[in-house]
């Protein structure tokens, strides 16, 4: 669950600088620019990023290697903490929650999907009577010029709708328009040419991935707003890329024909429409950015939104870490536990010392070992925990056990802890956890 909460952070957050955007620049710049930045808030939506925040702290380290972020203290109660013993796997009480939230989670995106394929399926009814009809010689035609215009290679069905019907496309693969005015008429021409502009784009695969931002999101108020600025910014673009480089007489005629449509009545596919029904205000500020005439630029549209992507991106340091460990079969169930619960997690940079043990400074030369205040160092394995040391009558001696585990991709985790060490039998005590290091490069 905290990936997706970190997923709708990232999300909300660009939506955020989408909508400032807005606020500040109005309808002064091409909606073209809008549109590319919406879809990258929905892209930040559902995709999540874990591995950028590896990658953002070596380059972090490598181009600064001076100046050091401070020492993290974050107790493993309030972080994802599972231990495996043999083939059973325990969690801490954070863990146990999270499973819970993401039931919950889960069962309301069911019965949120389910609703959208039964929807889907009615109105999958109300469209098969359209799949009798066979596009003539001379509509195939049409057709086919408008796609070679628009640069549109994917197979497309054209049929002729009813009256009172908008025109509307589905279908990904094999889009298909379903257009209320004569094919071949003025009209008609405008508005498929409307609809090959959302073929091109794919918008019909976009609108269903905001669809699913709304589902999985469905507690963010903030992907609700995602898909209403979504639908009016896709329609806007739409409309300057149909009426670009057109004269102001042919652009008031494509206005009055979009009047027209959402004036409409009949069945609207999932939302996926041309007009905004009877929303005059919707309306009115459609007409208003088409009328004024803005300047497009794809290659600084294209570095503005990667600029923004790339500050967006940051969130991914909110991401943290499961810390899974693996024990001896043997292990106590009370080690387990306090484990679990009590150790906490600290993030340790070079040079950086607030009373702790600088562990970069203790020879690691075993991968459990246990150092007296001496500062000897004498190995120990799990084994040593649950041997028969009853008869011993035990000297033991404080110091510090550390377990350093390096993972594939050069980290490393250093777990320290309080420990005891009996002289005799080398059997060693863990107690109070220290710290669990982690380190971008092993050190040791």
């Amino acid at each position: 669950m905290e990936y997706l909460l970190v997923m709708s952070l990232s999300g909300s957050t660009m939506t955020g600088m989408y909508l400032l955007l807005r606020c500040l620049l109005g309808n002064r710049v091409s909606a073209r620019l809008y549109y590319l930045i919406i879809r990258g808030a929905v892209l930040f939506y559902l995709i999540p990023l874990p591995f950028l925040k590896g990658w953002y702290r070596k380059i972090i380290r490598v181009s600064l290697p001076a100046r050091q972020i401070e020492r993290i203290w974050i107790p493993v109660g309030w972080t994802n903490n599972v231990m495996h013993v043999g083939s059973e796997a325990y969690v801490n009480n954070y863990e146990a929650a999270q499973t819970i939230v993401a039931g919950v989670w889960l069962f309301i995106v069911g019965i949120l999907m389910l609703g959208w394929i039964l929807k889907y399926l009615r109105i999958r009814r109300q469209i098969d009577k359209y799949t009798g009809t066979v596009m003539t010689e001379e509509q195939k035609s049409y057709l086919e010029d408008l796609k070679k215009q628009y640069g549109v290679r994917r197979p497309v069905i054209l049929y002729q709708g009813l009256d009172g019907e908008q025109t509307i496309t589905f279908g990904i693969c094999r889009p298909v328009i379903i257009c209320n005015r004569e094919i071949g008429s003025r009209e008609a021409e405008l508005l498929v040419r409307h609809e090959m502009v959302h073929i091109r784009r794919m918008d019909v695969l976009w609108k269903l991935l905001v669809l699913l931002v709304v589902m999985l999101h469905w507690w963010n108020p903030i992907a609700r707003k995602l898909r209403r600025e979504f639908e009016r910014i896709c329609e806007y673009s739409c409309d300057e890329i149909v009426m670009q480089a057109k004269s102001r007489e042919e652009v008031k005629e494509y206005l009055c024909l979009l009047i027209s449509e959402a004036s409409g009545t009949g069945t609207v596919f999932m939302g996926w429409q041309n007009g905004f029904a009877d929303d005059v205000e919707d309306i009115k500020e459609r007409m208003l950015n088409l009328l004024k005439v803005k300047k497009w630029n794809r290659y600084v549209a294209g570095i503005l939104v990667t600029a923004l992507a790339f500050c967006n991106s940051m969130t991914v340091f909110a991401y943290r870490d499961t810390f899974s460990r693996r024990m001896a079969e043997n292990i106590l169930q009370e080690e387990v536990a306090q484990s679990l619960r009590s150790d906490p997690v600290c993030f340790t940079p070079d040079g950086i010392d607030n009373g702790f043990s600088a562990l970069q400074d203790i020879k690691i030369l075993y991968e459990k070992q246990f150092t007296d205040t001496e500062g000897n160092i004498y190995p120990y394995s799990y084994r040593e925990l649950v041997m028969d040391y009853r008869g011993c009558s035990h000297e033991f001696e404080s110091g510090t056990a550390t377990n350093h585990t390096e993972k594939p991709d050069g980290d490393c985790e250093v777990k320290e802890y309080h420990a005891l060490r009996c002289s005799k039998c080398g059997h060693v005590d863990k107690e109070e956890g220290i710290g669990v290091h982690i380190y971008d490069v092993c050190p040791h």
